[in-house]
C-alpha cells in the first residue's frame, strides 16, 4: 500500500500538533493569572487543538484527485536555506532582540525566496515589524525584551 504525500504530510502535521499541544500544557503561567479568560496558554492551547482537528480531517477525509510530485523540479536548496535561516533567527532572537531579528529574518527570507527588489523588503520587513511591536508593546502591554530598542531609548 503507498501513502500519499498529501496524507503523510497531513500525518506529519497531527504528530507536531500533538507535541505543540503538550508543550503548550506546560507553559508556565503567573498566579494571578492562571484563572483569566486569556493568559499565556490560551492562544497555544486552541492552536494546538486546531491543527490536531484539520490535519485529522485531513487524514480521513477522502482524497479528490492524487498529486504526484516531480522530485527534480523541486528547489530543495531554498528550504535548506530557509531552514538554516529559521534556525539562526531562533538562536538569537534573545540576544539582539525581536525586532531587528525579525526584521532580518524577513529580508534574508524574501531574499532567499527570489526577491530582489529592495525597497519592498526593507518596506514589507522594518514598518510591519514596527507596527506589530507597537501593537504588543503598545495596545496589548505585551513585552518583548529588545536590548536594542531598549539601548536607543524607544521601549523601557
Amino acid at each position: 500500500m503507498r501513502i500519499s504525500p498529501t496524507k503523510f504530510i497531513s500525518l506529519l502535521f497531527l504528530v507536531l500538533s500533538v507535541l505543540y499541544l503538550y508543550s503548550a500544557y506546560n507553559i508556565q503561567v503567573f498566579a494571578f493569572d492562571e484563572n483569566a479568560p486569556f493568559n499565556a496558554r490560551t492562544f497555544p492551547i486552541y492552536l494546538g487543538y486546531a491543527g490536531i482537528f484539520l490535519s485529522s480531517l485531513k487524514i480521513i477525509l477522502p482524497e479528490k484527485t492524487t498529486i504526484i510530485v516531480d522530485h527534480k523540479v523541486l528547489d530543495y536548496k531554498s528550504i535548506i536555506y530557509l531552514i538554516i535561516v529559521s534556525v539562526i533567527y531562533g538562536a538569537v532572537i534573545l540576544k539582539i532582540g525581536y525586532f531587528l531579528s525579525t526584521s532580518l529574518f524577513l529580508i534574508s527570507s524574501y531574499y532567499l525566496l527570489g526577491e530582489r527588489r529592495w525597497i519592498w523588503m526593507f518596506t514589507l520587513s522594518f514598518p510591519f515589524v514596527a507596527i506589530f511591536m507597537y501593537l504588543l508593546h503598545g495596545v496589548l502591554n505585551i513585552y518583548l525584551r529588545d536590548p536594542l530598542l531598549q539601548y536607543l531609548g524607544i521601549i523601557g
